[in-house]
């Protein structure tokens, strides 16, 4: 990956789950016994967050099953951050495609369209954090004719062909 400049808060933020991140071994030993939710990424595990930052949701998406997630922004100035916790993938933050694997981290700010593309052999699970937190009322989906936040829909169907 390259590297990329952050605002404070949000190296803040990375810098500060990093640790935990990469010392998960086994990420379906954090979401045993939580039951998921049914989303456009696949089931995604709400669970507590084990640092106690209450400014900011942690969550992990399991998109093994998954040919893609459904483009989305995030609005009212909610950031989410991703660490690849297994496999392979690519994810399009606003029109630029990132190929990602374990151990990478993907910043998507709020308001830009993005969406991932597992890798259908190694899967692709993530760790999710979002700050402000997680609010389903600024999870947007879009469309091809989102008249606000227009992405490159013809990129997507390339992509998920």
């Amino acid at each position: 990956m390259t590297s990329v400049q952050y605002s404070p808060e949000v190296a803040s933020l990375i810098d500060a789950w990093q640790p935990y991140i990469t010392a998960v071994e086994d990420w379906q030993a954090l979401v045993e016994g939580v039951e998921p939710k049914a989303t456009g990424c696949g089931p995604v595990y709400e669970l507590d967050s084990p640092l106690g930052r209450p400014d900011e949701s942690f969550a992990v998406a399991d998109m093994r099953d998954v040919e893609f997630a459904q483009p989305h922004y995030h609005a009212n100035g909610e950031v989410e951050v991703y660490f690849v916790l297994h496999g392979l993938g690519r994810v399009v933050v606003g029109n630029e495609i990132l190929q990602v694997e374990k151990g990478n981290v993907v910043v998507t700010p709020s308001g830009t369209v993005h969406y991932a593309l597992p890798d259908k052999e190694q899967g692709f699970v993530l760790a999710v954090v979002n700050t402000p937190p997680f609010e389903l009322a600024n999870n947007i989906d879009v469309s091809e004719t989102d008249p606000v936040h227009q992405y490159d829909h013809e990129l997507f169907k390339r992509l998920t062909k």
